[in-house]
């Protein structure tokens, strides 16, 4: 293993102005972000309505009505892309063979796990990296290393 990657669920609920519950995690992942073990994935979604999909995750990080609170996320993924900028993978070729892999194994006996995180487990997968995410039901059909944030903070 060669460190851990977040789902987009994780770094929302990182973003949240009330991070209740996640002390331990949080203890957990500056320690392993010291160690450069850390790592963000890339996805491009609505690239097309850049509003939209600042709005979109904004609302993912904060709750209904969060639009209000877009410059105060725009500052936190200015800063989070500035401290990982060596660390944020991108689906390259590897990473785009393994995601196709991955769904097409979970689309065959009709389980389907939507490109998105089908995209995050093929980065993870091509890197060898443990998913870190909230939802591991979605993960664990996928074949590749997972981990809750409550049970990566007892690791």
């Amino acid at each position: 293993m060669k460190g851990f990657i977040l789902d987009a669920d994780v770094v929302s609920s990182l973003a949240a102005p009330r991070r209740d519950g996640l002390e331990k995690f949080i203890a957990w992942l500056e320690q392993r972000d010291r160690e450069a073990l850390i790592f963000l994935s890339v996805s491009r979604r609505n690239s097309r309505n850049p509003q939209r999909h600042r709005a979109a995750a904004a609302q993912g990080c904060h709750g209904k009505g969060a639009t209000a609170r877009v410059p105060t996320l725009e500052i936190w993924l200015t800063g989070l892309r500035a401290g990982y900028a060596d660390r944020i993978l991108e689906l390259d070729v590897k990473a785009a063979e393994a995601s196709g892999k991955i769904e097409a194994r979970t689309l065959a006996p009709g389980r389907g796990a939507g490109m998105a995180d089908s995209m995050v487990a093929g980065i993870a997968k091509a890197h060898g990296l443990v998913v870190v995410t909230h939802n591991i039901k979605h993960f664990r059909p996928l074949g590749i290393s997972d981990v809750s944030p409550p049970k990566a903070a007892i690791r």
